[in-house]
């Protein structure tokens, strides 16, 4: 399947290559930065982001979520733990699942969060009382995108939200230009926010909220490249020099893309209307 080969093309790297450039929760997608003093950094504004998408969502002790492409478990764990929901989590990287599983045991959350290698169209025990899925979007691709907001609608419970965070661009490159679609993402496609919310309306849903969050990645991506500087060497011992160069300039090229706002990333707040029957 081409998606799962383009998911293990990104993902399957290795988990301590991207331990050397994300925060101690490996969230790798934009932080939400609600602090500008010098104590204020990475790992605070992935933490600020994971609270307000649980916010966002209404979570309460004793509901089911599901994480749709949950990477190394961030919001999943964070759910689990620090507003007692029940949560599923689907990835197509083993590597991830093997991660987020050994924090599972660690956390004691056993039980709680269950990680799958799954397809996200192919989830068989929904509905769910809410959905996340966050910078997935972007690599299903643009003809499989109704699929993939379909199987969102499908999975939340009437009356349930949806939160979808998820990078936009305008211009003749959707996905991101050849270097990323070469060396980085090979199925990624992004398109103006407004066409997306145009999918997920075609889908069933109610819009609830869009906030863009694009000055935030531009931090965000400043911290990481950061942290890809500290450990360069650690990097390339790892994974080569002809890798750790690819990332220098994935990270120099992302960062200046977003700075320059030809591309953004907002969070998307769904609900699936109540029955009227």
């Amino acid at each position: 399947m081409r998606d799962r080969a383009a998911i293990s093309h990104h993902y399957d790297l290795s988990n301590d290559f991207y331990a050397l450039i994300l925060d101690p929760q490996m969230a790798y997608s934009s932080g939400y930065w609600t602090d500008s003093s010098p104590g204020y950094g990475l790992e605070d504004a992935q933490r600020d982001k994971l609270g307000l998408v649980c916010q966002k969502l209404g979570l309460a002790p004793g509901m089911r979520m599901l994480d749709v492409g949950c990477g190394w478990g961030s919001l999943s764990l964070h759910a689990a733990q620090h507003y007692g929901v029940d949560v599923v989590g689907v990835t197509l990287s083993v590597e991830q699942k093997a991660f987020i599983d050994a924090r599972i045991r660690e956390r004691g959350l056993e039980g709680r969060v269950e990680i799958r290698v799954q397809d996200y169209r192919e989830i068989p025990d929904g509905p769910f009382d809410a959905v996340a899925s966050l910078e997935m979007g972007e690599h299903v691709g643009q003809r499989n995108y109704p699929v993939y907001a379909a199987a969102l609608f499908g999975n939340v419970r009437p009356g349930g939200r949806v939160l979808v965070q998820q990078m936009s661009r305008n211009g003749k490159h959707p996905g991101g230009g050849p270097f990323i679609e070469s060396f980085i993402a090979p199925d990624m496609h992004m398109r103006p926010v407004g066409e997306t919310l145009g999918f997920l309306e075609d889908a069933g849903f109610e819009i609830e909220g869009v906030q863009g969050m694009r000055r935030d990645y531009v931090r965000t991506l400043e911290a990481w490249y950061a942290r890809f500087e500290e450990n360069h060497d650690a990097a390339v011992a790892m994974m080569g020099e002809e890798i750790a160069r690819v990332w220098r300039l994935y990270l120099v090229g992302a960062l200046r893309s977003f700075a320059e706002a030809r591309m953004g990333v907002d969070q998307i707040l769904l609900s699936r209307p109540e029955s009227l029957g």
